[in-house]
């Protein structure tokens, strides 16, 4: 159902940009729409991942219209009294003009409504003002990290993830995220293409990490180790980095880890871009290590 700022034409005739702005649930039909405009981001999102949003969040993926045209999008998802905003963006041709606010106002309305109270976010840098006049407060800073899978030495007590391992690792997350990500981590994990590894001190779970794989690339995320364990978690990302060599690997860690950036570093892992970690209502506590699943759903 499209959601309107105004009930007919003479009622907005002479006011502000702003109030032709609308806002409608996303479908199918607006996928290729969708692509082309996280293509001018760089983005390298394809019809797939929007499939993939709209199956974990059916309600929670929004276009935004001037008038009939569509120049805008953000998708959400829910986890409990957690939600995440992603893929926030419009056109360059109509920005500055309140668009961008109708949609995140839009979101976090959704979200609400769905009895979230924490929503989070990674934004680029320079729109952390634009956030803040949402209520949204800097938590922490995130770096993108991109290079390329290698061979490297690892322990011999990390265990690649079996369909019996899926309910411990979400429970081990939901301690660090605040909120159970079953419907989420469930479809990754379950994915064959995609590889998940578990780090134990005997039957205790340190930690594990998860990387979803592409045809010559692949994300690294989520990856969650009890703090301290540093070690554990660039093994983790080694046996990882053993099963993807010559594949373009990216992840999105938070800057505090500079144990593991280093040793990325040295692995000619680069920086390639900073974001800015965000809450709505009550920030994430997080003392462990953490590596994002995705930008857009934290």
């Amino acid at each position: 159902m499209v959601i309107q700022l105004f009930l007919n034409d003479s009622e907005y005739k002479g006011k502000p940009y702003k109030y032709m702005f609308h806002v409608k649930k996303m479908s199918v039909e607006d996928f290729a729409f969708a692509v082309h405009l996280s293509d001018t981001m760089n983005w390298n999102l394809v019809e797939e991942d929007f499939a993939f949003a709209m199956k974990l969040e059916p309600d929670g993926c929004f276009v935004l219209l001037y008038d009939s045209e569509e120049i805008g999008m953000a998708t959400t998802i829910s986890f409990g009294q957690v939600g995440w905003l992603g893929n926030v963006i419009v056109s360059e041709s109509h920005r500055g003009r309140g668009g961008g606010s109708r949609l995140v106002e839009h979101s976090i309305k959704y979200l609400k409504n769905k009895g979230v109270k924490t929503i989070g976010l990674y934004g680029y840098l320079e729109r952390i003002p634009f956030y803040k006049t949402h209520n949204f407060v800097y938590d922490s800073e995130f770096i993108v990290l991109k290079g390329e899978g290698f061979s490297a030495p690892t322990k011999a007590y990390l265990k690649e993830a079996e369909k019996e391992d899926i309910p411990e690792i979400v429970d081990f997350d939901r301690l660090c995220f605040g909120a159970s990500r079953r419907k989420l981590l469930e479809p990754i994990i379950h994915d064959t293409d995609n590889l998940c590894y578990v780090l134990r001190e005997g039957e205790l779970m340190l930690g594990f990490a998860v990387a979803k794989v592409y045809d010559e690339a692949a994300e690294i995320g989520p990856l969650v180790c009890r703090q301290g364990c540093s070690d554990g978690a660039i093994d983790l990302l080694k046996v990882i980095f053993n099963r993807l060599k010559g594949f373009e690997v990216s992840m999105c860690i938070a800057e505090k880890e500079f144990v593991i950036i280093n040793t990325l570093k040295r692995y000619e892992f680069r920086e390639n871009f900073h974001l800015a970690r965000m809450f709505h209502g009550t920030p994430i506590i997080n003392d462990n290590i953490y590596i994002a699943e995705s930008l857009e759903r934290g």
